[in-house]
């Protein structure tokens, strides 16, 4: 899976249309407000790999993100390693 970046949203192509992850740069803060994988690619790690792409960003950037989707507080959940990560 190639997970690619344009501003503000990180994508990958699934042969039932793109799923995604949103974000805002305010200051040094990433807030991810929205990810979206199509129902038909569901369950299959695609949110994770956004995720883990765009904690990566933030790190690389010096930014803290705030987790402003659902799907991100469950991610730092199960990701403990990540949540000195989180604004």
């Amino acid at each position: 899976m190639e997970i690619k970046h344009d501003e503000g949203k990180f994508y990958t192509e699934t042969k039932h249309g793109d799923a995604e992850l949103l974000y805002r740069i305010h200051g040094s803060i990433m807030s991810i407000y929205h990810t979206f994988v199509p129902e038909e690619e569901r369950n299959k790690g695609i949110a994770e790999e956004l995720a883990k792409a765009a904690f990566s960003f933030a790190v690389k950037n010096g930014l803290k993100v705030r987790p402003d989707c659902p799907y991100i507080v469950h991610f730092l959940k199960t990701h403990k390693d990540m949540q000195e990560h989180a604004a």
